[in-house]
């Protein structure tokens, strides 16, 4: 019998363990689905695998993980386009009322993830409606998603009314218990459209279950005025008041913060889910994510929804966030290369509770790896890989990803998705978005 079944020899290998070690002409033997050993090549290629790959020429890094997105609205993309936040909320919804079903979401996931496997991320924060539909495709796919029941104080295109919410979470978690690919979150959308009582509710539903709690908090400054006007404090503050904060926590957005808010983060240890791309396209701001890792707040990236980034790129997202810190204080000293690399692997997949499986090349964990191609001219010389990871990497220089230690996209080609069938039946459903979108807008 076979030492591993799959054995990867050659690449540099950034592996964001304890130590971060770069091994040059590395190898990696992967069984199970998990890391078996990591090395060079001459330390490993003794191995005796089912399969062995020469990877020369290739970098291999754990996979990324996306902060906070919206998988389901990729159907959606450039619909609503050129205004602030609220309003563009209230017009995205119109359309997600018309056409949000379970199929549909199911379609737009497929589609959303064909996007996010090409480029190199494995795994996902998401929020949507119907998030058994994204649950359930991403099983089918291979990818790794964090995402569970939402709640809102008004009935929803799921056709789910505010008190049966919590009485469905249970049965959510009680669904997807036991599948390795899935971890179960609890996602109440914010603190002006979900009551204290119902955001109260949904943590305890959170705490029943050992699970994390995620909600947008903090995105625009009319957000923070409103919240103030109905409650007395922040979003950050009102969260804490009503002990959200408490147990596991990540926090979307969070552009607009007092420093109370700050205080608040830092003693309950709540993690921050990065969005540049969004909150530019949209007005809403910088978030203050140089301070944030001042002060030892965990910060994820994430690409927010393709209705409001319009893509689903990590590496354009974690360019982003590296530049904007040092051109917002000017200076070129803050978040370091590696530290951006960080968030969206190691640090990223602690805060969402995966620590102890995925964020690191290293064994034991989950074979959730990527292989990037670095025999192309913009990325020749390569003196320093995180540098080139942030700022010189793109989504169309990943070759191949695994996850589980399985092969979702080889050489380029998606082996878990009919991506044809996917893109032909999201053209088709494209027609009666955009025919209904000038219907309600009269354009």
């Amino acid at each position: 019998m076979a030492d591993a079944e799959l054995l990867i020899l050659g690449p540099t290998i950034v592996s964001m363990d304890r130590e971060e070690r770069i091994i040059e002409d590395g190898a990696i033997a992967i069984t199970g689905g998990a890391i078996a050993a990591v090395g060079s090549r001459s330390e490993l290629s003794a191995v005796d695998a089912a399969e062995t790959v020469d990877a020369s020429g290739q970098l291999l890094m754990p996979g990324l993980v996306n902060g906070h997105v919206h998988m389901g609205d990729s159907l959606f993309r450039s619909l609503v386009e050129d205004l602030p936040l609220e309003p563009w909320l209230e017009r995205l919804w119109m359309s997600e009322r018309a056409f949000v079903t379970h199929d549909n979401v199911r379609l737009g996931v497929q589609l959303a993830l064909a996007e996010m496997i090409r480029s190199g991320t494995t795994c996902g924060l998401d929020m949507f409606w119907f998030p058994e539909a994204a649950a359930e495709a991403s099983v089918d796919a291979g990818f790794r998603v964090v995402t569970g029941p939402i709640f809102f104080d008004f009935e929803g295109p799921d056709g789910i009314d505010n008190p049966d919410r919590l009485a469905v979470g249970e049965a959510w978690f009680e669904r997807f218990a036991g599948e390795p690919l899935v971890t179960a979150c609890v996602e109440p959308h914010n603190a002006l459209t979900v009551s204290p009582e119902m955001m109260t509710a949904a943590r305890a539903l959170a705490d029943r279950h050992d699970a994390l709690f995620h909600t947008h908090c903090s995105e625009t400054a009319t957000e923070v005025d409103s919240t103030r006007d109905r409650f007395g404090h922040t979003p950050v503050a009102h969260l804490d008041e009503l002990g959200i904060l408490d147990g596991p926590t990540v926090l979307a957005h969070c552009v607009h913060l007092t420093d109370d808010d700050f205080a608040r983060l830092v003693r309950t240890g709540t993690g921050v889910l990065h969005n540049p791309l969004s909150n530019l396209k949209l007005g809403s701001g910088i978030a203050p994510v140089a301070r944030m890792l001042e002060d030892g707040i965990p910060v994820l990236v994430g690409t927010d929804g393709p209705v409001s980034s319009n893509d689903l790129d990590m590496w354009t997202a974690m360019r982003f966030a590296g530049l904007l810190q040092r051109g917002a204080r000017q200076d070129p000293t803050l978040t370091p290369a590696v530290e951006i690399v960080r968030m969206v692997t190691s640090v990223g997949a602690k805060a969402l509770g995966l620590g102890d499986r995925i964020g690191s090349v290293e064994p034991g964990k989950r074979a959730d790896v990527i292989l990037v191609d670095l025999d192309r001219p913009h990325l020749l010389p390569m003196y320093d890989p995180y540098a080139h990871l942030v700022y010189t990497i793109g989504r169309d220089d990943v070759r191949s990803v695994l996850i589980d230690g399985r092969w979702v996209m080889r050489d380029r080609m998606l082996t878990t998705l009919d991506e044809p069938k996917v893109l032909s039946a999201v053209r088709d459903l494209s027609l009666k978005i955009e025919a209904h979108a000038e219907e309600i807008t009269g354009s």
